[in-house]
């Protein structure tokens, strides 16, 4: 209770609203302790009346995170004990030492509207479909344009905050398999390229509008850097200028790239086009971002 007060009072002296706002408990790291019983996690914390232990639903990634606050590989921060939508969360941060990798194969990732994300990493790559994910966001185009039309507008913002959760959570998956893939390739080094007018490439303003065009690509990046510096992945910047046209000969048209089929006018040589953007990126032909 005195933490939560602490808390409460080092926030209230930069608020400068005048309406209340709800404070949630926090516990510091000798207040709320974390257990495993047999297969199942408990995080205990003290009340008005007695310290109380509560038994967590946790996911497998999250039970490895768990396991190392308990065997001393993590440092636990603050946690806080919140509600959402009638359910009750802990969120609790940790710190931890990252070891750089040794490895020094460097992977290349292209992100666009056909696909999603296509990393590439020597001979070997990782495609992400954008189709699937597009059906969707029409379906929620159509469901908001039907309920703009009954001006039902508490409905358009309830599917709007359903969406961007969903968008998110396709965003973790991508980003953790495409972490996966590089941990399992050796890679040491990721590169990614400045996003300044990915959505320029849609073939039109229809298109890009149903489908991918306002996709959370930023985020999708966030995701990839953090859980990759959290493996010990050094991400770097690179500038995309040329990626999509230029061929492995060197030579840089913008013919060379129709679609998602990338031809070389000058020798010939075939690849997917996506494919070819993050070899190149992986190579970093343009240069690395300012």
């Amino acid at each position: 209770m005195n933490q939560t007060i602490r808390e409460v009072k080092s926030q209230k002296k930069n608020q400068k609203a005048k309406t209340f706002q709800k404070r949630w408990c926090c516990f510091n790291n000798q207040n709320l302790k974390i257990e495993k019983k047999g297969d199942f996690y408990t995080v205990a914390f003290p009340t008005l009346e007695k310290k109380i232990g509560v038994p967590v639903v946790v996911r497998p990634y999250q039970q490895t995170w768990l396991d190392r606050i308990m065997n001393g590989t993590a440092k636990q921060g603050t946690a806080v004990l919140y509600k959402k939508k009638k359910k009750w969360y802990v969120a609790i941060p940790i710190t931890f030492e990252v070891k750089r990798r040794k490895e020094t194969k460097v992977m290349g990732i292209d992100l666009g509207l056909r696909y999603i994300a296509v990393a590439s990493v020597g001979t070997k790559s990782l495609f992400f479909k954008g189709n699937p994910c597009a059906f969707i966001r029409r379906r929620y185009a159509a469901l908001r344009r039907r309920l703009g039309k009954a001006k039902k507008l508490h409905m358009i913002r309830k599917i709007g905050d359903k969406e961007s959760r969903w968008m998110k959570d396709m965003n973790h998956k991508i980003s953790r398999q495409i972490v996966r893939f590089a941990l399992a390739n050796g890679v040491g080094v990721i590169r990614m390229e400045d996003l300044a007018g990915i959505r320029k490439r849609a073939a039109s303003a229809k298109e890009a509008g149903r489908s991918l065009h306002s996709w959370a690509f930023h985020q999708l990046q966030t995701m990839i850097a953090y859980k990759a510096e959290m493996a010990g992945i050094r991400v770097e910047w690179v500038n995309p200028t040329y990626t999509s046209q230029t061929c492995r000969c060197g030579h840089r048209e913008k013919a060379n790239r129709n679609g998602i089929h990338f031809q070389c006018q000058k020798c010939g040589y075939t690849i997917h086009a996506d494919l070819n953007g993050a070899i190149n990126i992986a190579k970093a032909i343009s240069g690395f971002a300012a």
